[in-house]
């Protein structure tokens, strides 16, 4: 059967916004790195507010070269105000889980927020869900918990790994939150409005928690990691955003969950460490969950229920 020119649009979208979705899971991890790597050097409101500060040039670099100046104003401040409170809620709990845990094990607590995202879609968005999604979510989650369980067998684990978890799980929530207030701000939003408000406003959140963390003498090394982050921040905005205005928030989530393949081979690549057999399950589970989605043949739940 000759496929029509709505059905190839609508595969190209879908294989565009996968495209889009595993560069932001890889621009992601690489910031996890950098974040990690910084926190021990500062605290949690200094790497946040660098962070968000360090990525507007970028953005603004992007802005001049793919849009125009009209582009760049949000047509709804409100919703640009509380997404932007949103995910700078997350953004410090996720940074302060990255520097109590190691960067694997914080990657994997960050990958319940696909999880999380699938019935807020559905409850908030009205988007339909297959029992192909379903599964695809489910070996994900699963994969996750595997990897996840490499860390949290580790002895000598105290106070500091415990609230890191906590943080970690509560910004998966936050996050789950914000992909489906994202997905709903696309209808009248772009890409770069949303992307340079939340680096504004998370700047601004930055500032009242460096007054609660406090501020340490910026040194080269620090410089690196948090040039570092404010790029890949950058990216991973932009390509996380553009993705889930191409398709829907639950065709997305489980190539989520290819963050954590990156982190492994960032931690073979950096540190030398692989998976042991527990882990290596979980990347076998996350990539059947990829597949699977992958395999559907056009953007599972496209459409929303009239509302």
């Amino acid at each position: 059967m000759v496929a029509t020119p709505v059905s190839t649009a609508a595969s190209h979208s879908l294989r565009s916004a996968i495209s889009l979705r595993l560069m932001a899971a890889g621009f992601a991890t690489g910031l996890g790195f950098c974040v990690h790597g910084a926190a021990a050097y500062a605290a949690t409101g200094q790497i946040v507010f660098l962070r968000a500060t360090l990525s507007i040039p970028v953005l603004l670099l992007w802005a001049a070269l793919t849009s125009r100046p009209a582009d760049w104003r949000p047509k709804a401040p409100g919703k640009h105000v509380i997404r932007g409170v949103m995910g700078g809620l997350s953004m410090i709990l996720n940074f302060y889980a990255l520097g109590q845990l190691p960067v694997t094990h914080a990657q994997a607590l960050s990958y319940l927020a696909p999880v999380l995202s699938i019935p807020a879609a559905v409850i908030l968005l009205g988007e339909r869900l297959s029992t192909r999604t379903v599964l695809a979510v489910a070996f994900g989650f699963a994969g996750m918990i595997a990897m996840l369980y490499i860390s949290v067998s580790r002895p000598g684990w105290g106070w500091a790994e415990l609230s890191g978890m906590i943080a970690g799980i509560t910004s998966a929530g936050v996050m789950a939150v914000v992909r489906v207030h994202i997905k709903a701000m696309t209808a009248t939003e772009t890409t770069i409005s949303i992307a340079l408000s939340f680096a504004v406003v998370t700047s601004a959140i930055g500032v009242v928690a460096v007054m609660v963390t406090g501020w340490v003498p910026m040194t080269p090394i620090l410089w690196a990691w948090m040039g570092g982050a404010g790029v890949l921040g950058a990216a991973t905005h932009i390509s996380a955003t553009a993705s889930v205005a191409r398709a829907p928030v639950s065709t997305l989530a489980p190539f989520d969950y290819a963050g954590l393949v990156f982190a492994v081979i960032l931690d073979f690549a950096i540190f030398s460490r692989l998976p042991g057999a527990w882990g290596w399950v979980g990347i076998g589970l996350i990539a059947i969950a990829g597949l699977m989605t992958a395999m559907t043949g056009r953007p599972v739940g496209s459409g929303l229920r009239a509302r």
